[in-house]
Order: C-alpha cells, then structure tokens, then sequence
C-alpha cells in the first residue's frame, strides 16, 4: 500500500513538474514572439520604447484582468474572455494605431508630390526635393521621406530604397508614387509634370473614397447597433434578475447557446462589412 502510495505521489510530482516545464517554454516563447513582434512594429511607426516593458504590461493585463471580472461577477466564462482580451489587446492597439498613421500619411501624400514637384520645376534634384520635403512636412510623411533619405546616403540604390519603403508600408497610393517614381527614373520623362499628375488622382481619390465613405457611415453604424445591442440586452436583464440570467453564464447549456450568438453576429458582421466595403 506504501509502495502504492509513493508511486501515485512520484506520478503525481512528474506530472506537476512536466506541466511547469512546458508552461515555462510556452511562456518564454510568447515572450520572444511579443518582443519581437513589438520591436518591428514599433519601429515601423517610429515609436522607441522597450517592448520588454510592454510586455510585462501585457502579462499583468492578462493576469489581473481577468481576476478582476471574476470577482466582481463570480462568473468563469467572462473571466476567461477577459483574459482573452487582455491577451489580444496589445495587437489590437498596434492595428488602430498604424492605420491612424497610415490614414494620415495618406492624407499629407498629395501635398508632399505637390511640394516635391514645385522644387523640381525650380531646378532641384530629386534628392533635393525629398529633402525639401522632409524639412517642411510634419510627421509621418517626414519620417518614412527621412529614412528614404537616409538609405541613400548609406550608398542604397533608389530603386532598393522605394520598393523597401512600398513593402514596409503596404499602401495603395505609396505603391502607385514607387512605380511613378521608378518607371520616369527608367524611361525617363518629366518628373515633375508627373508628380503632379499623381497628386491630383490621388486628391481626386481620396475625395471619392471619402463620399463612399460618408455614403456607408448609416450601415457600419447600423452593424456596430446591431452587434452590441445582444450585449447591453444581456447586461439590462442580469441587473433586473440576475437569478434567471446566471446559468446563461455558469451552464453547458448556456455556454451553447452563448456560442450560438457568438457566431450568429460574427457572421452578421462579415455580411455587413461585405455589404459597405466598396474597392474603387
């Protein structure tokens, strides 16, 4: 019975100890993979600050956050989607942040090809123009412009420099500037005539997009109603009778049929995006 005994307490701290070694890789490789990650998407929005810090913030948001819910709701399941948030919520904030700057480089674009066209009519060269460009534009178009410049001192050829600006950003427009840029660099032509040209299909563009935008506002902000009013619903009646709401939370049955909602808007979602999202 001893022998028994000690040989279920051996199984028992193999186990344990299996399970904290493989806890301690994973977690070491989530670090690796988040620092990073972080420090690349950082950099690409010119923004030095230690990924090791943020994440440590991200191991106390998805330790912490989810303590919290269960305490204040008693209730695992929301406890595991805050955890869940916590987790994500790094990669959701780099997301909204590089498309805010990326919508603000856009916007500058058009004037930036203006001004690189006026200094080129007055007979800088290129490399002139893009310094000129640089000097009297605010961020971000000065920034990406800069390192551009940047890479051409260090001996980079222009051709290198564009398609690594064009890979780096992942935009439209950037893409139709290195292709203009490139092919007059190549054939030859009027650069400045076509910088121009450039510039004022991208300002006719971004007007379009923006009317096809204000035309589509009424829809995503009907999906977004839609997509949250089972939420607040939800929370309306736990307040009113939490009694009746609790084994939508703590049940087999109520997890189901949670899942059941979960997807029904996720694909509620998809259709409406698909529905106000037009390519022009």
């Amino acid at each position: 019975m001893n022998a028994q005994v000690a040989l279920i307490g051996l199984l028992a701290l193999g186990a344990l100890l299996a399970v904290v070694l493989l806890a301690r890789s994973a977690f070491g490789q989530w670090r690796t993979s988040f620092t990073s990650s972080a420090k690349l998407s950082l950099e690409d929005m010119f923004l030095f600050i230690d990924p090791r810090q943020l994440f440590r913030v991200n191991v106390a948001m998805f330790l912490l956050l989810p303590v919290v819910v269960w305490v204040v709701t008693g209730t695992v399941a929301l406890a595991a989607l805050a955890a869940l948030v916590g987790a994500v919520f790094p990669r959701v904030m780099w997301i909204v942040m590089r498309n805010r700057r990326a919508a603000k480089l856009l916007v500058q674009l058009p004037d930036g090809l203006t001004m690189m066209a006026g200094s080129l009519k007055a007979g800088a060269s290129l490399q002139g123009a893009l310094d000129m460009l640089v000097k009297e534009s605010p961020a971000p178009i000065s920034q990406e412009f800069s390192l551009l410049l940047r890479e051409q001192r260090l001996g980079l050829a222009l051709e290198d420099s564009l398609r690594g600006m064009s890979e780096r950003l992942k935009l439209e427009d950037i893409d139709l500037f290195v292709s203009a840029l490139t092919i007059a660099k190549e054939v030859g032509g009027n650069l400045s005539e076509i910088l121009e040209r450039l510039a004022t299909t991208l300002r006719a563009k971004a007007t379009m997009e923006g009317k096809i935008k204000a035309l589509t506002s009424q829809g995503k902000l009907q999906g977004i109603v839609v997509g949250a009013l089972p939420l607040f619903l939800a929370a309306a009646l736990y307040t009113m009778d939490p009694v009746a709401m609790t084994p939508l939370f703590t049940t087999v049955y109520g997890w189901g049929v949670m899942a059941v909602i979960f997807v029904m808007l996720l694909l509620g979602g998809i259709f409406i995006k698909k529905i106000v999202t037009i390519d022009i």
